[in-house]
């Protein structure tokens, strides 16, 4: 038989071919990006907030973008300055209540009680009457408002005299009888400012406040329990003459029926510049103005953190650029880390898209009562549930 043939392999039909160091990083790098890729994201911090009227400003989808971007997850839950006080908020990482008497009862209890707390300064956002330029002309030739800056014929601002006002009110006197008709259609209704719930809005409560401060001076505000009975009882018939509360004034405002439903509402000024920066720049609505309470009460709400996730949250907001532009978009007052200092930005803002810069705060100030006094006279001018 003969053998089978053997298949040589000699070493020169084997070749090592080294493979070029570029093509080794190359592999290296593609390696890399694909482990970073579909490496698992670090998930965002949870944080549950409870708040009065800035739910507006968390709900914000451009402010949620950003604080996701930074891995915050900021869920909110909406209740008036008064719930956020008396109610149970242990299961929070902060809460903003926008009143100052809510906000003081909330710091004295957790530090009585050795609870973790503090309290952060971010934006401020004024109580304003919101109106027709008609009725703001019609109330500065009775002599209750004036345009400002003084004798400005299309200032979208003006300063409005509360105790005047409310006389009016009591008085019954109609808008016709301060001669709107010389500015625009007549109106037999009674000059009267609509506000939002008492029961459950800071600025509802806080008008009320101004009237009552408007009619007894400073023995409102240094008022106990007992006095404050007699305090309401003025405001309440004013509350009770505008008709079934709502939640809030502005879309009644902004609609096509606003004047005939409510000509002067209580909003916050952050809603009123928020809707005219949202109009084609230079294009304001110059038929909608705002009257600002010559007497009025601080409106700097603190956010107060209950634990490190909270104050994490706080010190993001106080120094982010991008949250803080944002902030400003929405029309609030950017406060500065130096307490009291409110940062330029609005202003700015304000005049690059061809609007008024607002009316500058050279009112009164007025410190409200205390917390308890302060929710008793709530209670008694808006009927609300203890």
């Amino acid at each position: 038989m003969a053998a089978e043939p053997l298949l040589r392999i000699t070493p020169s039909a084997v070749r090592f071919r080294p493979v070029p160091l570029l093509t080794l990083l190359l592999v290296v790098l593609i390696g890399v990006a694909v482990a970073v890729v579909f490496r698992p994201a670090e998930p965002p911090i949870v944080i549950r907030g409870k708040m009065g009227s800035k739910v507006d400003f968390f709900r914000d989808q451009e402010v949620q973008k950003i604080l996701l971007r930074n891995r915050f997850d900021v869920r909110v839950d909406d209740s008036g300055s008064r719930d956020v006080a008396v109610h149970d908020i242990e299961s929070y990482d902060f809460v903003f209540p926008s009143g100052q008497p809510a906000a003081d009862l909330i710091m004295a209890e957790r530090q009585d009680n050795k609870k973790d707390v503090q309290s952060y300064l971010l934006f401020s956002s004024p109580i304003v009457l919101a109106t027709y330029r008609p009725y703001a002309q019609a109330l500065s030739a009775a002599g209750v408002a004036e345009p400002v800056p003084r004798g400005a014929a299309e200032t979208l601002y003006y300063r409005v005299d509360i105790g005047k006002f409310v006389e009016l009110t009591e008085q019954g006197t109609s808008w016709d009888q301060i001669d709107i008709r010389r500015y625009g259609p007549g109106s037999s209704n009674v000059v009267l400012a609509h506000t939002p719930d008492v029961c459950a809005s800071n600025s509802g409560g806080t008008y009320q406040a101004m009237v009552a401060y408007a009619k007894y001076g400073q023995r409102f505000t240094t008022s106990n329990e007992k006095q404050v009975i007699e305090f309401a009882e003025t405001p309440r018939r004013i509350y009770e003459a505008q008709g079934a509360p709502t939640a809030d004034r502005m879309p009644y405002y902004l609609s096509a029926e606003g004047k005939s439903i409510a000509p002067v509402v209580v909003i916050y000024e952050h809603q009123y510049l928020a809707y005219q920066l949202s109009r084609p720049p230079g294009r304001p609505d110059r038929e909608r103005v705002l009257l600002y309470p010559r007497a009025h009460f601080e409106t700097q709400p603190r956010l107060l953190a209950l634990n490190d996730k909270g104050r994490k949250l706080a010190q993001f907001l106080q120094t982010d650029p991008e949250v803080r532009r944002r902030a400003v978009q929405l029309g609030f007052r950017m406060l500065d880390r130096n307490p009291g200092t409110v940062s330029s930005q609005l202003n700015e803002l304000l005049v690059g898209r061809g609007l008024d810069v607002p009316a500058a705060d050279d009112g009164t100030y007025v410190s409200l009562p205390r917390f308890d006094v302060f929710d008793k006279f709530i209670v008694e001018v808006g009927g609300c549930p203890r």
